[in-house]
């Protein structure tokens, strides 16, 4: 990794650690339109996350502007996390041990492999072909099969 691409993947991760530790709760009228949003497995699913899963979740829906086309794409693109069940430390280092291709232990292999875990969790839920694709690809180019614009769109609201 060039000096540009470890300064910016370090800044990236200051901001999703910051971003992690000083998240607000969703508030009762956040809650309510999520309710309205997804299907019953979806938002069981939803509110499984950490409270801090849950904001970096609901406020990539708000950056699309709200798009219930995109709700549980946005809503649930990291849903794998919950497998994990780390917190913003752990998740840290099991980032930063695999960019520098060092052993992580089981939990942090799971927190690891997210994406391949949220879309097959979203999968035997029923979830859209998009948001199974998103949770699984994301941050990648759209699959084939994939609204490009929507991908885009979710792509650069997940950005932090």
């Amino acid at each position: 990794m060039q000096d540009k691409g470890k300064l910016a993947f370090a800044g990236h991760l200051v901001r999703r650690f910051v971003g992690f530790v000083t998240a607000a709760p969703l508030t009762p009228s956040e809650q309510q339109l999520i309710a309205g949003a997804l299907e019953p497995a979806l938002r069981r699913a939803f509110f499984s996350q950490r409270s801090a899963d849950q904001r970096h979740a609901f406020d990539v829906w708000q950056r699309v502007d709200g798009d219930l086309d995109l709700a549980a794409p946005a809503l649930l693109h990291d849903i794998g996390k919950v497998a994990s069940d780390l917190g913003a430390l752990s998740r840290s280092t099991a980032t930063v041990l695999h960019s520098l291709r060092l052993p992580v232990t089981r939990r942090w292999r799971r927190y690891l492999a997210h994406g391949e875990i949220g879309a097959d969790r979203l999968e035997e839920l029923g979830a859209s072909d998009l948001a199974v694709h998103f949770a699984r690809n994301h941050p990648s180019g759209p699959p084939t099969g994939v609204n490009p614009e929507f991908w885009c769109r979710l792509e650069r609201a997940d950005e932090i």
